[in-house]
């Protein structure tokens, strides 16, 4: 006679030592791969948080324009109210144009080529104005009389 086996015939099924080792190589294999992909899945929105703050720079120089080209457009203004109105520079601002840097605001002029900073004597002509966000990125606009 035959000796049967502890299951009946016909049931199958796994046993607890086969579950728990597919639950303990899952496992093992789910640490492998976070391990892989982990930085990946924590640093993915750091492209679109870089993204938002050079278009707030961005934005915050189409103010500086749009003030710009909605003015007389003279040495005057220039001198006075937009130059002014952006900041003294190394200065931080937080004003109607939006939070910036101030790195360059200051009048100059071209010779032979080369920019030149602008003595009392010369005609202020040209503004040029530098800002950066907190990020370094940096956006420089010459602005000149009309």
């Amino acid at each position: 006679m035959r000796a049967r086996s502890k299951t009946a015939e016909g049931e199958s099924g796994f046993t607890l030592l086969e579950i728990i080792a597919v639950i303990l190589i899952t496992a093992v294999l789910g640490a492998l791969l976070f391990q892989y992909f982990g930085q990946s899945f924590t640093h993915s929105s750091a492209p679109i948080e870089r993204l938002q703050d050079a278009l707030q720079l961005q934005q915050v120089m189409e103010n500086i324009t749009e003030d710009y080209e909605r003015s007389a457009k003279t040495s005057a203004f220039l001198e006075g109210s937009l130059k002014n109105s952006i900041g003294m520079e190394g200065t931080d601002q937080d004003n109607a144009y939006g939070q910036y840097h101030v790195v360059q605001n200051r009048f100059i002029k071209f010779t032979a080529g080369s920019e030149a900073a602008s003595t009392g004597a010369d005609p202020k002509d040209i503004l040029k104005v530098r800002i950066r966000n907190e990020l370094d990125e940096t956006i420089a606009v010459l602005f000149t009389v009309q």
